[in-house]
């Protein structure tokens, strides 16, 4: 039987989630280490040390482990972008400071991954599924991050929490910051930030 017509199944079994585990880890060093086309399915399976039939029995094709290979970066990226602000500032820190806090730590961890990021920067514009894939990642991602932030900064001022203004703020941090990685800027990058911060902040700040 061909191994694509297999149906996937999600692992129970400790042996079985470990393999997946496996699978994924080495998805995502692949990718970091030498982009998204560059790496096959029997590049992941040797990494992970693993049968093809194995990966086919948990995915698809390559895009499905993609899904899981973004997750997993989104993570890394905004994972601890909420607590390690909420670390260095305190409660009445201006809301220029605050987003300056998190856009510069946000620069850091897509500098940190500069291929990685640029991979999925083309991917999530060239291909669809992943694309909505992408979307969906980051809006749980930023909404789990965004929530203790507010909770923790917004208890002595007046902020947009509505969904629309949320998603505005981040599209408009995350598109600086990618451009800024990507491509650069003829201004120097702190001063992008520095204005950035204070563009967002008060938009995000209701007087």
């Amino acid at each position: 039987m061909d191994p694509k017509k297999k149906i996937v199944r999600n692992p129970v079994q400790d042996r079985s989630i470990a393999r997946k585990e496996n699978l994924i880890e080495a998805a995502y060093k692949l990718v970091k280490r030498n982009g998204y086309d560059e790496t096959g399915i029997r590049d992941i399976v040797e990494e992970a040390g693993v049968s093809i039939g194995t990966f086919y029995s948990y995915y698809k094709d390559k895009n499905d482990i993609a899904l899981e290979v973004i997750r997993k970066y989104s993570e890394e990226f905004y994972g601890n972008l909420a607590a390690e602000t909420i670390s260095s500032l305190p409660e009445n820190a201006d809301m220029p400071r605050i987003i300056l806090e998190i856009l510069t730590r946000m620069r850091k961890s897509a500098l940190k991954n500069k291929k990685l990021h640029k991979e999925f920067a083309i991917l999530s514009l060239a291909d669809q599924t992943l694309s909505i894939a992408v979307k969906k990642i980051e809006r749980e991602r930023i909404g789990t991050e965004v929530f203790k932030l507010i909770q923790y900064f917004g208890k002595n001022r007046k902020l947009r929490s509505e969904p629309a203004s949320l998603l505005i703020a981040q599209r408009a941090m995350d598109d600086i910051i990618t451009y800024m990685v990507l491509q650069g800027f003829d201004i120097p990058d702190d001063k992008i930030l520095e204005e950035t911060a204070i563009m967002i902040g008060k938009y995000l700040e209701v007087s």
